[in-house]
């Protein structure tokens, strides 16, 4: 018998980050901790559920959502991206309930029954990151992927690190394009060498300089990651620009990469960022890729609630494919109450202040105010060196009062 769709809800939660996050995930441009939680409706009594971070996704819901689902059937909807991250995630919650079986089943044939994870962090102070690796190894993590910035002395960094950390862990830094050239990037990255933990580079230059991605890969003996997609696919394997790459997407587009992946011998982690629905929903995709080899990264501890009734248990670097019908996992109800959002939500500005080493003059300091995207923008121009030994970052968050915001129309105008 069919089933139709009877109602679609979302809700808007704002859900706070974890300590060490709450200072650092501030200064993005988009606000993570901002989550839409869908629920899709049906007359069998069956509901999908699914959730979008919504300032950093694949995909938003589309405003004739509702319009678009009610008195139609699940099946009709399933492989439409366009209808954004949290809705695919509730059809096919829903397809899997329908069915009786995990959305593992429905897509692929299952080669694993637990799935990679990695920790992930933004970049920080050295003690932070030290106190971030040891959370992750407490709860079960055996890997972590960093945020490698210009502003910050990364050498300092993984001192730390590995100091507080087994041999046997991995750390993967992603320079987002910050190391600009093959020039400036191959013997940074051949110095890093020097520390066992580091197991692969991202996208340390821009991904479309083919002649300087094969050129660090000449000269750099670690995993290259690329983001699938740039360059093309088939210059990236005819050209062979890296060892393997980062994929992410609705689940069509997730799954001709893990193909193509396989085919081309490819490793890859799936990038799916969330909480603990879209951690299930890494899981689920994850047990049917081959290739899927690299940690997943969903980013699940980043925030202090998961949104879940029970939470994802990590061991020894991998989770459990939920076998449940659907995703799985069951949303926790309390949770959606209490980080409802009626309103509109703050977020503080900063001030970033860096300290550099006596060599750059006395008391050398740049500052920046406003959201990483203006610091960023300082580093581009060449305004200040990238990577130097014994720079210091200082965050300041703007509090409201005449005092700061005087501070920060000084930092705007340094």
């Amino acid at each position: 018998m069919a089933v139709t769709i009877t109602d679609v809800e979302q809700m808007r939660l704002l859900v706070p980050f974890t300590e060490h996050h709450d200072l650092h995930m501030t200064r993005l441009s988009g606000d993570w901790r901002l989550v839409e939680v869908c629920r899709i409706h049906t007359d069998s009594g069956l509901t999908g559920i699914g959730e979008t971070v919504i300032e950093y996704t694949w995909g938003r819901s589309p405003e004739d959502l509702k319009e678009r689902l009610v008195g139609t059937e699940p099946h009709a909807h399933l492989w439409d991206a366009s209808l954004g991250a949290g809705p695919e995630m509730a059809l096919w919650d829903l397809a899997g309930k329908i069915a009786g079986v995990p959305i593992h089943r429905l897509i692929g044939e299952q080669v694993r029954k637990h799935v990679p994870i990695s920790w992930w962090c933004l970049d920080m102070a050295p003690e932070e990151w030290a106190a971030e690796a040891q959370k992750a190894l407490d709860r079960g993590y055996t890997s972590m992927k960093l945020k490698g910035r210009p502003w910050r002395d990364i050498h300092a960094q993984l001192t730390a690190l590995e100091a507080v950390i087994p041999k046997s862990m991995h750390l993967d830094i992603d320079f987002n394009s910050m190391l600009v050239d093959a020039g400036t990037a191959i013997p940074l990255l051949q110095e890093l060498l020097s520390f066992v933990n580091v197991y692969i580079y991202e996208t340390p230059i821009p991904q479309g300089d083919v002649a300087g991605n094969q050129q660090i890969r000449r000269h750099v003996p670690r995993p290259l990651a690329m983001h699938y997609g740039t360059p093309p696919i088939m210059t990236a394997l005819q050209d062979d620009v890296c060892d393997g790459f980062v994929v992410g997407g609705g689940l069509a587009k997730v799954m001709e990469a893990g193909t193509v992946a396989a085919v081309a011998n490819k490793p890859f982690w799936l990038q799916l960022v969330g909480l603990g629905m879209t951690t299930a929903w890494a899981a689920q995709l994850g047990a049917v890729l081959s290739h899927a080899l690299w940690p997943a990264i969903t980013c699940l501890h980043i925030w202090e609630d998961d949104l879940l009734t029970e939470s994802p248990v990590v061991e020894r670097g991998y989770m459990s494919v939920p076998e449940g019908h659907g995703l799985g996992v069951t949303l926790d109800e309390k949770a959606v109450d209490r980080y409802r959002l009626d309103g509109k939500a703050d977020r503080p500005r900063q001030i970033f202040r860096i300290y550099w080493p006596e060599e750059y003059g006395d008391q050398a300091t740049s500052t920046y105010a406003g959201y990483e995207h203006d610091l960023q923008r300082g580093f581009d121009l060449g305004n200040d060196p990238r990577f130097v030994r014994g720079s210091q970052m200082e965050i300041e968050n703007d509090d409201g009062s005449e005092e700061s915001a005087a501070a920060f129309s000084r930092a705007r105008e340094s």
